[in-house]
């Protein structure tokens, strides 16, 4: 602990704590909305149990399963390209005395020094494995999600009770794969935050509040918002 308080300012702590509470309190404040159906995580909920419940009486399935790969898709891609960034990240720390050498050139960044760009640096590639760990959870749990509507009988060869079940299991699959795909998104968000801490701690501060009023906006008061609200899930 001591080593930490030499390294950064009072600033720099407090932009920090700053950081990791708003991330996590956004978090939690999400899952919470989301849980009372007041925001576009339940919205969508409510859109992907309907989807399967519509796959039950189709007997042509192609549709449902290409949705499926597109999904998966969206987060093998987000996934690998987080790999990419740590490998970036993790080549950065190699270079880290020139690269110290080139902020403190300018009069308005704040001094850094080799420890402290270190430490930032690691921040930043825990981030990116947070993100790359929950995406690659998305893509597991839309395959899964795949299996569970293969065994979905097809109309009129099963008995229909048993048909609805699996697909109310497939709805919450793919809805966990959501959750997970979004918390993976908000990492990538908060890491981009996070870039602002290499210029000044003051920085870092403002880049969260920024992006918390975008998360927010977006999955609060953002027009695909309401548009999902047209019909009543009452």
């Amino acid at each position: 602990m001591d080593g930490i308080l030499a390294i950064f300012s009072a600033l720099d702590l407090a932009a920090l704590a700053i950081f990791l509470t708003a991330w996590a309190g956004y978090e939690a404040f999400v899952a919470r909305a989301t849980r009372r159906g007041r925001n576009l995580p339940a919205r969508m909920q409510v859109w992907r149990e309907r989807w399967m419940a519509s796959a039950v009486d189709r007997d042509n399935r192609i549709l449902d399963v290409q949705i499926l790969q597109s999904l998966t898709g969206n987060s093998a891609f987000l996934a690998s390209t987080a790999i990419f960034v740590i490998g970036g990240l993790a080549a950065v720390l190699g270079a880290a005395a020139d690269v110290v050498a080139v902020l403190n050139g300018f009069d308005y960044f704040a001094v850094t020094s080799q420890n402290r760009f270190g430490f930032k640096v690691a921040l930043m590639i825990l981030i990116f494995m947070h993100a790359f760990f929950r995406l690659a959870w998305s893509m597991r749990l839309h395959n899964n999600a795949g299996v569970v509507l293969g065994a979905i009988p097809q109309p009129g060869t099963g008995d229909p009770a048993m048909a609805r079940s699996r697909a109310a299991v497939a709805a919450r699959l793919v809805t966990l794969a959501a959750r997970h795909y979004n918390g993976g998104m908000h990492s990538y968000y908060f890491g981009l935050a996070a870039c602002a801490w290499f210029l000044h701690p003051a920085g870092l501060i403002a880049a969260t509040a920024w992006v918390v009023a975008i998360l927010y906006r977006r999955e609060f008061r953002s027009r695909a918002h309401v548009a999902l609200a047209i019909e009543d899930f009452g």
